[in-house]
């Protein structure tokens, strides 16, 4: 009685082939190329028996010591790739502000928007415009009759949200206005009586870097001029 006996064969894979990116996608085209069976016919006498059962124990031993070790190793790519993205995410996070809510806080000193033609010109309350904006360039270009007669209208093309607040001579008051995702700047118009065209010192732009997510900056509004006040250390 004869019998047909297996032998199976395991092609090595080279040392390094884990930690060389270029030689496994050259070389990993489909699973047969990983572990691949060369099949011989032999033949077997009944004094030998045993043919089968050790060739197929070898190759069972083999497939539980270099299977295990090559799906390690492919699931140990994915979570090298996973910690990768989640260390680029941390680092973002860390250079650049994520800013949900725009803080601003209005103080004005007793003097506030008086007439320089008149003696002893009286304070008035003044109307401060904020908007958001995705580029700057427009609003730099634009004259102070523009915004004071129609802001939105003059910054459409840039424009992604505004608010006014009204601010009393000696009185503050707080803006908490959600912040766009694309906002890149904050425009700020102060509409005095008699603005200085000349030093342009009734307008500002805050750009991410001037703002913080969590503390408001504090803009101060004195005789026809708005400035932003340093921030306290």
């Amino acid at each position: 009685m004869t019998r047909r006996c297996q032998t199976i064969y395991l092609n090595i894979l080279p040392w390094r082939w884990a930690t060389t990116v270029g030689w496994l996608h050259s070389n990993i085209k489909k699973e047969t190329d990983v572990l691949t069976t060369v099949w011989k016919n032999k033949t077997c006498t009944s004094k030998n028996k045993t043919c089968t059962s050790k060739h197929k124990s070898w190759a069972a031993w083999k497939n539980k010591i270099c299977i295990p070790a090559l799906v390690l190793l492919l699931s140990g790519c994915g979570l090298t790739q996973a910690v990768t993205d989640s260390t680029v995410s941390a680092t973002k996070s860390l250079f650049y502000k994520q800013i949900k809510v725009l803080h601003l806080d209005f103080t004005a000193r007793e003097a506030l928007n008086t007439d320089a033609h008149e003696a002893n010109s009286s304070s008035e309350p003044v109307m401060v415009r904020v908007y958001q904006l995705r580029d700057d360039k427009t609003f730099l270009k634009t004259v102070y009759q523009q915004l004071a007669s129609d802001g939105e209208a003059a910054l459409k093309d840039d424009l992604l949200a505004s608010r006014s607040v009204v601010v009393k001579p000696g009185g503050a008051v707080t803006l908490d206005m959600p912040m766009e995702k694309e906002t890149q700047f904050v425009a700020v118009v102060a509409l005095f009586r008699h603005p200085d065209m000349a030093k342009d010192h009734w307008r500002l732009i805050l750009t991410l870097d001037d703002l913080h997510p969590d503390k408001p900056r504090t803009l101060e509004l004195g005789n026809n001029s708005l400035t932003l006040r340093a921030e306290k250390k």
